[in-house]
């Protein structure tokens, strides 16, 4: 618990910083424009890709080819919305697909390792 405690505060620091910097360099309503850009297209984002989802479950549609992508979209909709350079950075930084093909395996083995350890809870909808 103190890890993220120290990891949430690391980026809290980090975050302040950027905004400094980029308040000194683009100025207060460019920063202010830009955040509101990005959390309104992260909330876009969002809700078409939770709407897509439901929309599937409900006509009985298999999503689990598509779901790794998915994942990583719907990841990089919250971090737009989250206030911050940082996190919106990283957000865009998940629409590309080249940073998908990284990142899928990474996942793939995160919830592997969780599965063979009984440490995943599975919940069937049947």
């Amino acid at each position: 618990m103190k890890k993220i405690v120290y990891y949430w505060a690391a980026y809290g620091v980090i975050e302040l910083l950027t905004y400094i910097l980029l308040f000194q360099w683009i100025g207060f309503w460019p920063l202010v424009i830009i955040q509101i850009a990005s959390t309104a297209f992260g909330v876009f984002i969002v809700k078409r890709l939770w709407r897509g989802i439901t929309q599937n479950m409900r006509e009985g549609k298999t999503i689990s080819p598509y779901l790794l992508d998915t994942v990583c979209l719907l990841l990089a909709g919250i971090l737009l919305v989250i206030p911050g350079i940082i996190t919106s950075i990283c957000g865009l930084l998940l629409f590309l697909p080249f940073i998908r093909s990284w990142i899928k395996p990474r996942i793939n083995r995160w919830i592997e390792r969780r599965m063979s350890q009984g440490n995943f809870t599975y919940f069937d909808m049947k």
